[in-house]
């Protein structure tokens, strides 16, 4: 539902707090951009690397912890990426991979072996068969790998891996051999360039290595206190994502996408927090954040910007009003926040394209804040992560000018509350599979 022609943008957008604490809060000094021609503006291509996306809307990489024993893709997970193909995304990408067995999430996540090239090379193929057999053109297809870290959960129970200890979040604090060693690292470094070969070979367009939301990489960046090559003062800390990209950037072919989920900002409460104010963690220092994109810059094609974690804060990286554990923050002010982080460092490095990310949480007027972003130039592409889980085929709906408010996505954060329960993930109110499991999950739970 469009606005009122009397009504401020930021007013329309503030529905989203009606029946919240908020919801007379001061909304001075807020704003985020609005445009009714949804349609053509999310429409236009857009251009990453030697590839063009068909459009500019993004389903960014939502887990959904439905993989075999080993890391396989099965039945459920083609299903799945099926349903995104046929919702007609410019870019579809993959949810986390991982890169080693001891770096799974969970005892479900998917992982790249050179053994199961051939099923990757399904699943990549698929997604493209699927959107072009339902719409006419093929997304870009991006894997995203990463190493879990402190949330690695190979067996399903943690076993944690971490770049360094933090002392408001473990009690009583982790043994030492819980820290990585930097020959580890090292050899990790090699382990992701190996994998992205393997995803090149498996057919995907683009290899992300990700570094956001507190896995080791991104845990990486706030290891002031850690010592040896990979932790201390700024050169340090950003080594292992420096080097990783620069070593596959030379081992894929050039015209593979190479790119980065990078946290820019992780505004948690406590010390070790990667470009967060000092003095207040509602803030962000965009410092060291805009440094590293510039050192990036060179090598990938594509940025996909991101703050927070699900861990920590995930009123920051996904505000939410409603639902599971509703948090006592203002979820307005936190998708400005991610909306001006991102439009920060775009500007900032114009040339390289870039995904924003966070729109799902304004829910039925997500598409409106979309074009304004890309008709004012926060973003190339706008990324919807949780939206794609409830409202699949929401792309091509935005495309044909026909957004159906009754199937999107109503930011209650139940996928998450899956995701970090191990279960398989999904949305609980739209699909009735994940709303049955969710059931037992708090039926269990008491």
């Amino acid at each position: 539902m469009k606005k009122n022609e009397n009504v401020r943008a930021i007013d329309y957008y503030a529905s989203i707090l009606k029946g919240t604490k908020f919801e007379n809060d001061s909304r001075e000094g807020l704003y985020i951009p609005y445009s009714e021609d949804f349609a053509s503006t999310l429409g236009l291509p857009g251009k990453v690397g030697k590839f063009t996306a068909p459009n500019r809307i993004v389903y960014q990489p939502m887990e959904g912890q439905d993989a075999d024993e080993i890391g396989n893709p099965i039945e459920i997970t083609y299903n799945r990426y099926r349903d995104l193909a046929r919702g007609g995304a410019g870019i579809i990408w993959v949810e986390a991979v991982s890169v080693c067995p001891e770096g799974r999430s969970n005892a479900h996540q998917l992982m790249i072996t050179e053994e199961n090239v051939p099923l990757f090379a399904k699943l990549a193929r698929e997604i493209k068969d699927t959107c072009r057999d339902a719409n006419g053109y093929e997304p870009i297809v991006i894997i995203q790998l990463n190493h879990s870290g402190r949330h690695s959960k190979p067996k399903g129970t943690p076993e944690p891996m971490i770049a360094h200890h933090i002392p408001e979040r473990e009690n009583p604090l982790m043994s030492e051999d819980r820290i990585v060693t930097d020959e580890y690292l090292t050899e990790l470094k090699a382990k992701f360039v190996e994998c992205s070969v393997l995803s090149e070979r498996a057919g995907f367009d683009g290899v992300d290595i990700k570094c956001c939301h507190g896995y080791l990489y991104s845990e990486l960046l706030s290891s002031f206190d850690r010592e040896g090559i990979y932790g201390g003062e700024y050169e340090g800390r950003v080594r292992l994502l420096v080097d990783t990209v620069k070593e596959a950037r030379k081992a894929l072919k050039p015209d593979t996408i190479l790119c980065s989920r990078l946290n820019v900002y992780d505004g948690y409460r406590f010390r070790h927090s990667f470009a967060t104010d000092k003095d207040d963690s509602e803030k962000y220092d965009l410092t060291e954040s805009i440094r590293l994109v510039g050192e990036l810059e060179p090598y990938i094609d594509l940025l996909n910007i991101t703050v927070g974690s699900p861990y920590y804060n995930s009123d920051v990286s996904r505000p939410y009003r409603v639902g599971v554990d509703v948090p006592p923050t203002n979820a307005l002010r936190a998708e400005v926040r991610m909306f001006e982080a991102a439009r920060e460092i775009h500007r900032a490095y114009p040339k390289l394209p870039c995904v924003n990310t966070g729109i799902s949480g304004l829910c039925e007027k997500s598409p409106y804040a979309g074009a304004g972003m890309i008709a004012e130039d926060y973003t190339t592409f706008v990324g919807f992560g949780r939206m794609s889980f409830a409202y699949p085929s929401m792309a091509i709906d935005i495309l044909k000018g026909r957004f159906d408010d009754k199937k999107c996505c109503v930011a209650c954060s139940g996928c998450s509350t899956l995701k970090k329960n191990g279960l398989l993930s999904g949305c609980i109110i739209r699909n009735d599979m994940y709303k049955k499991i969710f059931r037992e999950f708090r039926a269990n739970n008491k």
